[in-house]
C-alpha cells in the first residue's frame, strides 16, 4: 500500500523543514529540482525552504537565493535566516525579507556554533518579534525555553527524541513551544508527545532532501493517530501559524 494511502485524507501536506542548494559536508544532491521531485513522489504540496548558502556562508546571499527559488516555484515557501556570527545588518535584512512576505525564520546554532545566552540572539529575537515572525530553531528544550520566555512570537523547536525527557519536563513547566516532528522518530515518541501536549502545536518536518521525506511521513503514519490529528500535524497547524490557506 502506498504511504499516502496509509496517511489517509489529511488535506495538503506542508513540510516545515526543507533545505536546498549545496551541502559540502556530504555528497548529496539537495538541489531545488530534487526537492520538488521528492515532494511529488510523496504527495507533499508545499515545503518551507531555506538556502544552504544562508546557513553555511552568507545569510544575505542565501536569503536572496531562497526568494528567487520561491518566485520560480510557488510550491516553495521562503524561509529567512540570520547568521549570528555576522550579526551586522540584521535589522535591515529582516525588514527586507519581511517586505517580501517572509514570515518564517530559521536560526542555526547547531551549524554556526553560538549559544542562546548571547546578546546577539536576544537582539535578533527582538527584531523578529517586531516583524511579526515565526521562529524555528533547534536546541536543548530547557535552554531554548529559557531564552525565549516571554517572547512575542511563536517558536517552533527542533528536538531529537534523545532529548525527550528534557522536553517533557520543559512542557510541564508551561513552555508554549511548538514542536517539529523531524527528529522524533523513536518508537512511540510522537504518540507520547501528543499525550503530553496535545496535537495542536506539533508540526511536520522532514529535513529533505538531506533526509528522507518518505521516512518522515512514515513516522506520522506509524503513530496511528486519529485522522484529525494527522491532518493538523501534516499541514493544518503550520497553516495556522503562518496564516496561509490550503493550496490544494
Amino acid at each position: 500500500m502506498a504511504q499516502i494511502d496509509l496517511l489517509g485524507d489529511v488535506g495538503e501536506i506542508i513540510d516545515l523543514d526543507a533545505v536546498a542548494g549545496s551541502w559540502p559536508q556530504r555528497r548529496a544532491d539537495i538541489s531545488v529540482g530534487r526537492l520538488l521531485s521528492m515532494m511529488d513522489r510523496h504527495g507533499v504540496g508545499r515545503a518551507c525552504t531555506v538556502s544552504a548558502r544562508g546557513i553555511l556562508y552568507d545569510d544575505a546571499e542565501g536569503n536572496a537565493e531562497t526568494l528567487a527559488w520561491c518566485r520560480d516555484n510557488p510550491r516553495l515557501i521562503p524561509v529567512g535566516t540570520i547568521d549570528l556570527r555576522k550579526f551586522a545588518g540584521y535589522r535591515a535584512e529582516i525588514a527586507r525579507l519581511n517586505a517580501a512576505g517572509v514570515r518564517l525564520w530559521r536560526l542555526f546554532p547547531e551549524h554556526q556554533g553560538w549559544t542562546f545566552e548571547l546578546a546577539t540572539f536576544r537582539r535578533v529575537l527582538s527584531a523578529l518579534e517586531d516583524a511579526g515572525a515565526v521562529l524555528f530553531v533547534s536546541g536543548q528544550p530547557s535552554a531554548v525555553a529559557r531564552a525565549v520566555a516571554g517572547a512575542r512570537l511563536p517558536v517552533i523547536l527542533g528536538v531529537h527524541f534523545y532529548q525527550m525527557a528534557d522536553l517533557l519536563a520543559t512542557l510541564e513547566e508551561g513552555a508554549g513551544l511548538c514542536i517539529s516532528t523531524r527528529l522524533l522518530h523513536g518508537p512511540g515518541v510522537l504518540g507520547r508527545l501528543v499525550q503530553a501536549m496535545g496535537h495542536e502545536r506539533i508540526v511536520f518536518g522532514s529535513g529533505a532532501p538531506l533526509a528522507s521525506l518518505g521516512s518522515a511521513l512514515g513516522c506520522i503514519a506509524a503513530a496511528r493517530l486519529p485522522a484529525e490529528q494527522r491532518a493538523a500535524i501534516l499541514g493544518g497547524n503550520l497553516r495556522r501559524l503562518l496564516g496561509v490557506g490550503d493550496d490544494r
